[in-house]
């Protein structure tokens, strides 16, 4: 094949190769003059025919050539003549010819370039492909391994995309947030614009309504909070100014309040709980009968405080007062006091005795009439009487005419006299009542002043001595007068508080001192515990403790912290957060998790690295395929910030060139060149394996690793699932005491690139036949955009992790 005929199958390869297995037979071979085959990967030879024309050469200059000339020979550039026609080196053109380029011998042959014998000189005419001419001297040829994919570099991916000599020059790695200190390194935050500064992520303006309060950049703009308008603090339980402290500084607080008049004092303005509170002053009571303004309302003793209530006797003619507050003190107004007694059968000088000591009495009485005789006046039954005579006196029912005006018991009708009631002499009489006769019997009247007939018991007359006030209401008297204290009085509507403890509780009747409500002894005025009650009753649980029922965490990070919510404690004094202490941490591994409590993942995770050895020397080489952080053995994660070496794993698949080399320089390494990749196929033993396995390593089988020959499950047909790393436990290249596992099969792996666009993958993958499985399969080359599910990688380094 001539030289146009490799240029043109090696771009085919680069530039239009998308992936391809196929047994394992070299497709990418292109020949030479000679006939042998060379592969398309390798550095393109020189032309066939000028190789052997220099074979020749060489042998004729070893001393080879007959002596002399020789007619008809072909004449050579030797200076000699040695077609002996007399002249020497004819035909031959030293200021254009490539192999005699300004004199015989000097070959016009630069390096990796197209030569051009120019007026005798050795010029460049072009590059081979995947050279560039940077420094333009032709003594090195195209010095420059570079197979441009831009005019510029129009992508920051760590190459020379257009030759020039210099990688991503047109890229600010320094402050370019989407590539800050590294390509592909974005700089984000949360809920904040994010930048970049000398090359290292930095915290931008945050987004409306959150802050960062604790100037730590990872987290971002981490407080959530709208300012009110204006932005300041007011007495709310809200964080108002978003500095994060709540009602700082007693805003609304310090003016005073209450007030000065009668026996109150002003307090001062403290926010308590969100709201205004007075604080410190003396506030109003009930007004009460002492010359005092206690309700502090400007007026004294005003109302009659502690007035109303009977005052003086009910005896005889008296009659109570009621009490009025004057002056400070209760002075009884409106009683009738005692008098003079008089013959009236009135108690007039109110000592429970009617008509005592003969008032009016004395003098001389009486008439000859009738059964009179002279007599003395006597008080008798109310009235002036004549005694010691028969004659005037009061008639009584005594057959006899005893008013001496002619007339025997004149002016008594037995049916209705209380004295003569029914028959004469019988008097009718009842205990501080007035008697009456009705139908000839006795019957009870009236009760005297002060004296109430509660049992409805003529016997005893007026047995209860009271007077009634009116209406029974709730002051420990009998203001009805019916022998019982305070009965079937109604509370007031809604005296008691409904709210909290306080919940269910009646007002009560406490006599004298009035309603009450007898709240629970959790009751509290101000609540000061942490119990889970409203002690306070206004309506809010545990208000002094606001954080109750939130959640909260035990401050650690990773896998240390833990979360629960702030509850009561034991002694009901503070709010606590149920979060437990994390224990710790244990060491890092590679599992997307903090397990150290650091506050960062996976960083030091030392994975699984197995040290091979070849004509590169050592080097190391991932005993596992790559796979992500948190990766298990059903699901490949979605995590990509570090590449792990673990077994029992789905490998990280659907992964391009570029991201697969990005992924091994997460833990300082990159991806094999295809001489390690192979070596650590082949084992410690060298090229006798054809496989990576255990044991038999050139006899395949289907069973130890998995490829397409092998079904991943029990059921009937092809299945050729990706497996987790090391689950087949017999598919490892042995180095001595350490493993390299999955090199055949499972999925193919991204190697270093031959040249730009054309990345090798190695080892087959699940569906791969066993040809392509083996260590030296070097056919499959892919695109830079190539990525599937079959296609995954592991990662070399140079020195030991």
């Amino acid at each position: 094949m001539s030289r146009v005929g490799r240029v043109l199958a090696i771009a085919a390869l680069g530039g239009s190769l998308t992936a391809c297995e196929l047994d394992p037979y070299c497709f990418t071979c292109v020949g030479v003059a000679d006939g042998g085959d060379v592969d398309a990967g390798d550095a393109a030879p020189h032309d066939g025919g000028l190789d052997a024309w220099v074979a020749l050469d060489a042998a004729i200059d070893a001393g080879e050539e007959p002596d002399g000339c020789v007619g008809g020979a072909v004449e050579r550039c030797n200076e000699l003549d040695d077609d002996c026609d007399g002249r020497t080196d004819e035909g031959v053109d030293t200021s254009t010819s490539l192999e005699h380029c300004g004199a015989c011998g000097a070959r016009c042959a630069p390096i990796g370039a197209f030569g051009a014998c120019v007026a005798g000189a050795c010029t460049i005419e072009s590059c081979d492909v995947g050279r560039v001419d940077l420094d333009g001297d032709p003594a090195n040829g195209c010095e420059y391994r570079c197979l441009p994919s831009d005019e510029r570099d129009a992508r920051c991916d760590r190459r020379d995309d257009d030759c020039d000599g210099t990688i991503d020059e047109d890229f600010d790695l320094a402050a370019d947030p989407a590539n800050c200190g590294a390509c592909g390194r974005v700089c984000r935050a949360a809920h904040a614009a994010a930048s970049c500064v000398d090359g290292a992520c930095a915290l931008g303006a945050c987004e409306p309504g959150h802050h960062d309060l604790d100037r730590v950049s990872t987290n971002g703009c981490e407080y959530a909070c709208t300012p009110a308008v204006p932005a300041t603090e007011s007495c709310n339980l809200r964080d108002d100014d978003c500095d994060g402290r709540v009602d700082e500084g007693d805003p609304g607080g310090g003016g005073a309040c209450g007030s000065d008049a009668g026996e109150c004092a002003s307090g001062t303005l403290r926010c308590v709980s969100g709201a205004l509170t007075c604080t410190g002053g003396v506030s109003t009571t009930t007004e009460v009968c002492n010359g005092d303004d206690d309700d502090c309302d400007g007026s004294t003793d005003e109302g009659n405080p502690e007035g109303g209530r009977y005052c003086g006797s009910g005896e005889g003619a008296c009659e109570p007062g009621r009490e009025q507050c004057t002056s400070g003190a209760l002075v009884c107004v409106g009683a009738v006091g005692p008098s003079t007694e008089r013959c009236n059968a009135i108690d007039d000088d109110c000592d429970a005795r009617l008509d005592e000591g003969n008032p009016g009495g004395g003098a001389s009485c009486g008439t000859d009439t009738g059964a009179c005789t002279a007599g003395a006046l006597s008080c008798v039954g109310g009235a002036l009487s004549c005694a010691g005579a028969t004659g005037p006196a009061l008639e009584v029912c005594n057959g006899a005419d005893d008013d001496c005006n002619g007339t025997v018991d004149d002016g008594f009708a037995l049916a209705i006299d209380p004295r003569n009631c029914g028959t004469c002499g019988r008097v009718c009489t009842f205990t501080n009542a007035v008697a009456t006769c009705s139908a000839g019997s006795c019957a009870i009247g009236p009760c005297l002043p002060g004296y109430v007939d509660a049992d409805r018991n003529p016997a005893n007359g007026c047995e209860l001595a009271c007077s009634i006030a009116g209406a029974e209401l709730c002051n420990g008297r009998d203001d009805d007068c019916d022998t019982r204290v305070d009965e079937g009085v109604a509370a007031p509507a809604a005296l008691c508080n409904p709210n909290g403890v306080c919940a269910g509780t009646t007002a009560r009747c406490a006599g004298a001192a009035g309603w009450t409500c007898d709240y629970p002894a959790t009751h509290q005025a101000s609540e000061t515990r942490c119990d889970g009650l409203d002690n306070d009753c206004n309506g809010r649980v545990d208000d002094p403790f606001p954080q109750v029922g939130t959640s909260c965490s035990n401050g650690e990070l990773g896998a240390c912290r833990r979360t629960g919510s702030y509850v009561c404690n034991a002694t009901g004094s503070a709010a606590v957060c149920t979060a437990p202490a994390g224990g710790g941490g244990s060491a890092e591994t590679c599992n997307d998790r903090d397990d150290d409590c650091d506050g960062r993942l996976d960083e030091g995770a030392p994975g699984q690295w197995t040290p091979i050895s070849g004509a590169f020397g050592t080097r190391w080489v991932m005993a596992y395929e790559a796979s992500r952080p948190d990766a298990s053995a059903t699901s490949a994660g979605s995590a990509s910030h570090r590449v792990c070496s673990e077994p029992g794993r789905r490998p990280w698949v659907n992964v391009t060139y570029a991201q697969a080399q990005a992924a091994c320089a997460s833990v300082g390494a990159r991806l094999c060149t295809e001489g390690e990749w192979e070596r650590a196929c082949e084992t410690s033993a060298g090229s006798a394996c054809t496989w990576s396995y255990a044991s038999g390593c050139s006899t395949f089988s289907a069973s130890t690793c998995n490829g397409n020959e092998n079904d991943t499950g029990s059921a009937s047909g092809d299945q050729d699932d990706v497996l987790a790393t090391g689950a087949r436990a017999m598919c490892y290249a042995s180095w001595g005491s350490a493993r390299v596992y999955d090199l055949s099969g499972n999925v193919a792996e991204w190697t270093e690139r031959r040249a730009a666009g054309v990345n090798p993958l190695r080892g087959g993958s699940s569906t791969s036949p066993s040809g392509g499985t083996t260590c030296q399969f070097d056919f499959v080359v892919a695109g830079d955009a190539y990525a599937t599910p079959g296609v995954g990688f592991r990662c070399c380094r140079t020195s030991a992790p």
